[in-house]
């Protein structure tokens, strides 16, 4: 394994290489958001049911139009019920469960590159075998740190840097969660003017499908991951 392994163009080549991977599986990363959100949503809204927030929420509902100070209020108070920290934990799990999709995507990237045929069935690599329970874990750990480290907004930022590669690596690498840390941090000090604008370009394009009716949110949401690979691709050289 080696990292630091850079061909030789900067970041514009970058870009256009995030571009391609991102062009040609429009189909894969269409049908990736659609799962993607429907799981999301779908679980979301059975959890705010289940644990009878829902109910709570429909008595104040019309305040929202009449007297929205005394919503927000009565939202707060919700907030502090001993239910919604039992649904905060379930929702943690929800997205642990919800976010190995994003090592299908890897791997549609990597067969591109092979030029081998790609399936539906590799947007499920995350899930196969011990892969499963692997990126579960490493995404229940992420989203809990985050949320302590969100608190105060550079450390949230800083988290999701410092674990930028961690997934790629995992998968296509076989590292430990640490070590893939250990790694990114290496190619971001190294390489912080390149990776970060890649990455505000890679977030902002995929906020950008909003403005297509909302509906272009779908296709361009998964462009993070195509410039994540590109970057992973350009810093890193797989040794068998």
């Amino acid at each position: 394994m080696q990292n630091n392994h850079q061909q030789q163009f900067g970041l514009g080549q970058i870009l256009k290489n995030a571009f391609n991977y991102w062009n040609k599986t429009l189909f894969y990363q269409l049908v990736f958001s659609v799962l993607y959100f429907s799981l999301f949503f779908l679980g979301y809204f059975y959890m705010f049911q289940y644990f009878g927030l829902w109910d709570e929420f429909i008595k104040y509902q019309d305040l929202v139009r009449t007297d929205l100070p005394a919503f927000n209020k009565k939202m707060e108070e919700i907030a502090r019920l001993p239910q919604m920290r039992n649904f905060a934990l379930a929702f943690f799990v929800l997205l642990a469960l919800i976010n190995p999709l994003n090592v299908g995507l890897y791997k549609i990237y990597r067969k591109t590159d092979l030029k081998e045929p790609v399936s539906l069935n590799d947007l499920f690599a995350g899930y196969i075998g011990f892969n499963f329970f692997k990126f579960f874990g490493f995404y229940l750990f992420w989203i809990i740190i985050f949320t302590y480290a969100n608190a105060l907004l550079f450390l949230g930022i800083f988290w999701i840097f410092i674990t930028l590669f961690c997934v790629p690596l995992m998968f296509f690498m076989d590292v430990k969660t640490f070590e893939g840390i250990s790694l990114t941090f290496k190619v971001l000090r190294n390489n912080f003017s390149t990776v970060v604008p890649a990455m505000m370009v890679a977030f902002l394009f995929s906020l950008s499908g909003v403005l297509i009716c909302g509906v272009g949110f779908l296709l361009t949401f998964p462009f993070l991951n195509a410039m994540i690979y590109t970057l992973y691709q350009h810093y890193y050289k797989e040794v068998v």
